[in-house]
């Protein structure tokens, strides 16, 4: 039996978030390290009457690392899958082919108890899904993208010819994706335009929250330098681990969307969510509509963002722009 306080929140994801039907079948994938979030989510499919199905896997070393074979298999032929994980699926080539055959899939990786205690799920993922998809037209139509903070971040990038990659929570169409309760707008900046510093006071994704500030700086869309203390060196470490030079590449501009995230409440799953903040993704970027394909993806979020596209405010002091 699951815990009774992931019950709910399961249901709820199940039911608004990926509106699953009886007729349909629920792949459950878990790591032995989350097997008792993928208990919850199987108990709410029996209870929606789905045809469930439990994968565990071995977990994985880092985010976007390939899933076994038999998985990523499981994955293509699902209607849905739900998938609480020690680290991402979702920048894989089993959730680009799992997509491609029409599965919808939540992916929520350094899943946690909080995640399902702390209120961030509980939002109307429907109304997020107007704001996001608002946003998201504006990106698609904009050239010149800017993010400055009181901070001392100060970056801009060309978009021109990108498609937003809108994550509302929302994935009743065949194909979608979302994290919740990371919801999220985001585009991937033309290849080699990201110029300027970006001061990370808010995390680093993995890292966790940031200690202090950690500046990053960009030129020709890579990273060239990263200052600070501590949390500066290992992330300098943990890039240079992967033995890649497309892990120094931006991939992705991405709004927090989520009212209820706060950074460090909930794992990672918070930490880009939080609204008013940017993040920043290196590495892989091919789930982005980027050419960049990498071993990894990582995350650099900073706080208080004020973000133009095209000299029109979509971001500031917490609210999103224009209004309705």
């Amino acid at each position: 039996m699951p815990d009774h306080f992931l019950l709910r929140p399961a249901h709820r994801i199940l039911e608004q978030c990926l509106a699953l039907s009886p007729d349909e079948t629920l792949l459950v994938l878990t790591d032995s390290a989350t097997t008792k979030y993928g208990a919850a989510f199987a108990a709410a499919g029996h209870i929606i009457g789905a045809e469930v199905v439990e994968l565990t896997m071995t977990p994985r070393t880092r985010h976007g690392e390939e899933p076994p074979a038999p998985v990523a298999a499981a994955m293509a032929a699902a209607d849905a899958i739900v998938a609480p994980t020690t680290f991402s699926v979702n920048h894989s080539q089993a959730r680009l082919a799992a997509s491609r055959a029409g599965a919808r899939l939540i992916f929520m990786p350094d899943v946690c108890d909080e995640v399902f205690t702390d209120g961030s799920l509980e939002i109307d993922f429907a109304e997020r899904k107007v704001v996001i998809d608002r946003i998201a037209a504006i990106l698609d139509a904009g050239s010149t993208y800017r993010v400055t903070t009181p901070g001392g971040t100060d970056l801009t990038a060309s978009i021109a010819g990108k498609k937003a990659v809108p994550q509302s929570g929302i994935c009743h169409e065949p194909g979608t994706i979302s994290p919740p309760p990371c919801i999220e707008v985001a585009v991937a900046p033309d290849e080699g335009t990201l110029e300027g510093v970006m001061v990370v006071d808010g995390a680093l994704v993995p890292g966790g929250p940031a200690e202090s500030p950690v500046r990053v700086t960009f030129q020709q869309g890579r990273i060239t330098s990263i200052e600070g203390g501590r949390q500066a060196d290992a992330f300098r470490a943990l890039l240079e681990s992967y033995g890649d030079q497309n892990m120094y590449h931006a991939v992705e501009l991405g709004l927090g969307m989520n009212p209820n995230a706060r950074i460090g409440s909930g794992g990672g799953l918070e930490d880009e969510a939080e609204l008013g903040t940017m993040h920043v993704g290196i590495g892989n970027g091919i789930t982005f509509g980027s050419s960049v394909r990498a071993p990894g993806h990582c995350d650099l979020v900073t706080r208080d963002a004020r973000v133009t596209v095209d000299g029109v405010v979509i971001l500031a002091d917490g609210v999103t722009l224009p209004q309705a």
